[in-house]
């Protein structure tokens, strides 16, 4: 599996990396989280809060296989063995 994103911190909810303070949500007290990216999490709350585990690795699928280089079903794979272990999902 994919090990280019050890050690970098990545969404606790769709795995996205937090390169840059632009890439992380934020808190209801307008700071950053350390936890969430932007397009996961505004104002301290989920901004898909129904959102599955399933609808979530489908969403994700094409921008994990570009950025880490694979092809859709070991994206898949890849997402499926991730996101599990990811805190909003345990």
């Amino acid at each position: 599996m994919p090990s280019k994103n050890i050690n970098k911190p990545i969404c606790q909810s769709c795995s996205l990396s937090l390169d840059t303070i632009d890439d992380k949500g934020t808190e209801s007290d307008g700071t950053h989280s350390d936890d969430y990216c932007d397009d996961c999490y505004d104002a301290g709350e989920f901004i898909e809060p129904e959102i599955t585990i399933k609808e979530m690795i489908e969403k994700n699928l094409s921008t994990t296989a570009k950025s880490l280089n694979l092809n859709i079903e070991e994206a898949k794979n890849y997402l499926e063995s991730l996101l599990p272990t990811l805190r909003r999902w345990r």
